[in-house]
């Protein structure tokens, strides 16, 4: 028996085993499907803690419902049975959860606990807004803390008015406004008024005066309120803006620069000028909101322990038991994945490139930048590359020795760049963590060697087809389902191998070429 029959016996085993053990996953796993699909997952629990007073005593505080962008499940509550509790659904949609007790000077604690799953939303802002219709009316009538008809806030709302050419102009010049001031963890009610004349303010205090500036404007606004979720311990909330823009409420965070768009670890609670948790006056009272994030499979209703018991093996158990982050094992994932459609790119299509996995790197680096303004970052990077070497050619100093001055100097100027960036408030800027700066880096570095090997016009022509991969690989690796499948299902790494084999015995025509030599094909016929 030969080599090349003994590896197609392998191929095949490998190939069988692989499909035998996807498919023993596959029922279990479309049983459960969830077209929800969360960003974020946390079990939550609101501890209060209170000794009631010499009367009656009450403890009342919203909780939250499900809505298209988050989701509320396994809700539970414990209390001593001196507390009575009942839910009470206000006007607004806001949903309230009331703790009395008749007993006098006692100690009480609750726990309501529930999962929230939370995806982000981003909103397309329309450049001219219709008419709100008359039942939302009172979202501009002024109030005690959102003074929408002072004269300060008509003579700011004029002004910030002025000059503009149409609504998403007029709503963008608010946003701004509000968001350069500076912002300071004031614990106190701040009204839409005080807001401006101390040039100071938290959330709420933010909130109010953005809704302030829009409803003198004729811009419906309200204000949200609910919780940014994270992995600890905390006792604040927070409050942002919605406008009403073409019968849909549009959220504005003008204190964490977050421009028609909500992520998915904000946790609503209630609409209106509210306060979060309101008590019987003059009692001891104490609270903690304990969160604790969730690993999940986005598009599986399945927990933790029903993932464990899938047939087969996955790589869950990594996740779950955190023995590596995330993070990480998305990317080694991933990796075989982008270096096998570079490999096809490079021996099915054609495309040269500066190496295999040079591309799959770059195209990681994008993930973290963005495509548009990483793409920017690199070619100016590469550029700049070229434009410092020239000076250093002219020298006549050695390669290895007038590479390292390069990219020290590049090195620098991103540092520069980014701190700029950080002072200036231009995100862009800020985009360059480690990562992809080694990664930019490297690839500036092949680019220097290949204009010195193949000339400029050969590097920068095998440049544009990198970035022709690159932009492919961004494509493919970017699905945000596509690292879950690789952890629920490691076996296609078994047939990454089987298919790189066949595809390493391609001698076969490429693409390219078919198209370059299309003219003699045709003669030939």
């Amino acid at each position: 028996m030969n080599s090349k029959t003994n590896l197609k016996i392998a191929l095949t085993l490998i190939s069988i085993i692989a499909i035998i053990s996807i498919g023993l996953k596959i029922k279990p796993i479309l049983n459960n499907y969830d077209n929800f699909n969360p960003e974020k997952v946390y079990k939550i629990n609101y501890k209060f803690f209170f000794k009631s007073g010499d009367k009656n005593t009450s403890l009342k505080t919203y909780i939250p419902s499900s809505n298209p962008r988050q989701r509320i499940s396994k809700e539970s509550i414990k209390n001593d049975t001196t507390l009575s509790f009942t839910k009470k659904e206000e006007i607004g949609e806001n949903l309230r959860a009331i703790w009395n007790t008749e007993e006098k000077n006692t100690y009480h604690s609750v726990d309501y606990e529930f999962v929230f799953e939370g995806k982000g939303r981003n909103f397309r802002i329309p450049k001219v807004f219709n008419v709100a219709s008359g039942k939302y009316r009172k979202y501009l009538k002024p109030t005690q803390n959102i003074q929408s008809d002072n004269e300060i806030i008509n003579e700011l709302a004029t002004q910030l008015g002025q000059n503009t050419k149409n609504d998403k102009e007029v709503i963008k010049n608010i946003f701004d406004y509000v968001y350069a001031i500076p912002s300071a963890p004031i614990i106190t009610l701040t009204d839409a008024v005080t807001a401006i004349e101390q040039n100071r303010a938290s959330c709420n205090g933010k909130s109010r005066l953005f809704v302030a500036l829009s409803r003198n404007l004729g811009y419906p606004a309200r204000i949200r309120g609910g919780i940014i979720v994270e992995n600890t311990d905390k006792r604040t909330s927070h409050a942002w803006t919605e406008v009403l823009i073409n019968e849909t409420w549009v959220p504005f965070d003008a204190l964490n620069n977050h421009f028609g768009y909500l992520p998915a670890n904000y946790l609503e609670l209630y609409r209106g000028d509210k306060s979060l948790i309101t008590h019987t006056t003059g009692i001891q009272f104490d609270y903690t909101y304990k969160m604790d994030e969730v690993n999940h499979i986005s598009f599986l209703k399945m927990n933790s322990e029903e993932l464990h018991d899938l047939p087969g093996f996955s790589l869950w158990h990594l996740i779950d038991k955190n023995v590596i982050p995330s993070g990480a094992l998305h990317l080694l994932l991933l990796l075989p994945i982008g270096g096998f459609l570079v490999a096809f790119l490079r021996n099915i299509v054609g495309l040269k490139t500066f190496g295999v996995f040079l591309p799959v790197l770059i195209a990681f680096s994008l993930l973290h930048t963005g495509f548009v303004s990483g793409i920017a970052i690199f070619v100016g990077l590469i550029t700049f590359i070229g434009l410092i070497s020239y000076p250093f050619d002219n020298l006549g100093l050695l390669y290895t020795p007038k590479l390292v001055i390069s990219l020290t100097t590049m090195v620098s100027v991103i540092l520069l760049a980014t701190h700029f960036g950080i002072r200036n408030n231009i995100e862009w800027l800020t985009k360059l963590t480690f990562f992809p700066i080694i990664i930019l880096t490297i690839s500036a570095e092949r680019f220097s060697r290949s204009t010195l090997e193949d000339g400029y016009i050969k590097a920068i022509d095998k440049l544009f087809q990198t970035l022709i991969a690159t932009s492919i690989s961004y494509l493919i690796l970017s699905l945000s389902w596509l690292p879950s499948v690789l952890v629920l299902f490691p076996e296609i790494s078994l047939l990454i191998i089987a298919s790189s084999t066949l595809l390493g015995r391609y001698i076969g025509i490429r693409w390219i070429e078919l198209f370059r030599f299309k003219p003699l094909l045709k003669a030939e016929k």
